[in-house]
């Protein structure tokens, strides 16, 4: 927190002025709060939040989509927000995952400094240690401060990344 203090002493601002004394305290509790480098384990995360898939064979080749899932994280380049949303799709094998899982593992995962691409490989990456699937498709559409308030400063721009996963293949693959 002291150097949070230091650091807006060193841009010029006086930290004793009513509106500043605070704010060293906040950024740091903001920083905490939403960046708890998924301090869980993520078996046990799963285990605490019953997330487990379940298998019927009604739902063997089935589709299931989920769509704008929100997410955000602080980028690790510029410690400022990028949020937007996720795009979630699946060919089932007859297991499933119940849909409000899906928004617990993404708040999971995004709980640390990252990039939108990392977040977006290890959410597909978290999806399959507990669901197996014939194919997985993750797509991430956020909007990254660091491109509204620094450099280009353009407020309309998202970016988009993608990947996808099929029961032939090895690994997870990337398209952007």
């Amino acid at each position: 927190m002291n150097h949070i203090q230091e650091l807006v002493t060193e841009l010029g601002y006086d930290t004793s002025n009513e509106e500043l004394t605070q704010t060293p305290s906040r950024s740091y509790s903001y920083f905490k709060k939403y960046t708890k480098k998924t301090d869980q384990d993520f078996s046990d995360f799963c285990l605490s939040n019953n997330i487990k898939s379940t298998y019927s064979k009604k739902t063997k080749n089935i589709k299931i989509s989920l769509q704008n899932i929100s997410v955000h994280s602080i980028c690790q380049h510029h410690l400022l927000p990028f949020y937007g949303h996720a795009y979630i799709s699946y060919v089932s094998n007859g297991h499933t995952l119940g849909l409000s899982k899906f928004k617990r593992l993404i708040d999971y995962v995004s709980s640390e400094f990252t990039t939108q691409e990392h977040l977006t490989q290890n959410i597909a990456s978290h999806i399959m240690a507990i669901l197996p699937v014939k194919s997985l498709y993750i797509t991430l559409e956020c909007t990254h401060s660091c491109m509204i308030v620094r450099g280009v400063k353009d407020i309309n721009s998202y970016t988009t990344t993608e990947t996808h996963f099929h029961e032939d293949k090895d690994d997870v693959s990337h398209s952007l």
